[in-house]
């Protein structure tokens, strides 16, 4: 297996996981956290190898940047939510609205570069 497959696999695995996470939040259900801590690591894993990936088939500087946002956002939410100081946030649902949202335009994030990866 190639780089890209494992990377273009892992997009996958991410779309499939936001699909559901986006549906549960926006359905004001609340992932358990046996469930959502391997997800937080999965996620800064695969921002990792996104960023990799990206520089060694040298995408442009949007890309990269594009793809270190998110790296910073999981990896920085990965260790918040490994102390509980997430865990606030989902005793609101608007709050867990809002999280639905913001899963959901990862989830279009997602997309393209799966779209990206195939056509490269």
């Amino acid at each position: 297996m190639s780089f890209t497959d494992l990377v273009f696999t892992l997009t996958a695995t991410m779309i499939i996981i936001h699909v559901t996470i986006a549906f549960a939040s926006l359905r004001y259900l609340v992932v358990p956290r046996r469930i959502g801590l391997p997800i937080a690591i999965y996620e800064s894993a695969y921002y990792m190898a996104l960023l990799a990936y990206a520089l060694l088939n040298h995408y442009g500087a949007a890309l990269l940047g594009i793809a270190g946002l998110p790296l910073v956002i999981h990896v920085g939410g990965a260790y918040l939510y490994v102390n509980g100081v997430l865990s606030y946030l989902s005793r609101n649902c608007n709050n867990l609205r809002y999280y639905g949202y913001y899963e959901l335009s990862e989830l279009i994030f997602l997309v393209i570069i799966a779209a990206s990866i195939l056509t490269h």
